[in-house]
């Protein structure tokens, strides 16, 4: 008799125990497929991190390149403010000025000159220097 009590404790122990397994592989499959949907299609899905990874890498690259180009800003600035011969030769440079009797040399390469019509590009410093010359020639 005891026997048959045993063997019904047991088969209902044994029935729960499948019912738990049973609830928990069906746990886990649910969770594994919401965690499947929102990592694949989800609001912040792994398409959007990549997509923002590139974004934010994108944008770091561009600070870099500002910054570097603030501290040549700054170093321009530095040498306009101390130092007169670089103010002389960017005036020389960039304004086509020359002092007093001297005589400005300008050697073009056709070569070149050539491949640059080619090629629709921002005006040159010479072509400044020669279109602020016309003007003074004219006046």
């Amino acid at each position: 008799m005891q026997y048959s009590k045993e063997k019904k404790l047991s088969k209902s122990l044994d029935f729960n125990q499948k019912l738990i397994d049973r609830s928990l592989k069906a746990a886990a499959f649910i969770l594994l497929v919401t965690a499947i949907y929102t990592i694949g299609f989800g609001d912040n899905n792994i398409f959007e991190y990549f997509k923002k990874v590139e974004t934010r890498n994108n944008l770091q690259a561009q600070i870099d390149t500002i910054k570097r180009e603030n501290q040549d800003l700054e170093k321009k600035i530095y040498y306009l403010q101390n130092d007169p011969f670089y103010v002389e030769k960017m005036a020389r440079e960039n304004l086509g000025l020359m002092k007093d009797n001297e005589e400005v040399y300008v050697i073009v390469d056709m070569k070149k000159e050539s491949k640059e019509e080619n090629q629709e590009s921002q005006e040159r410093w010479i072509d400044k220097i020669k279109a602020k010359y016309q003007q003074f020639k004219l006046q």
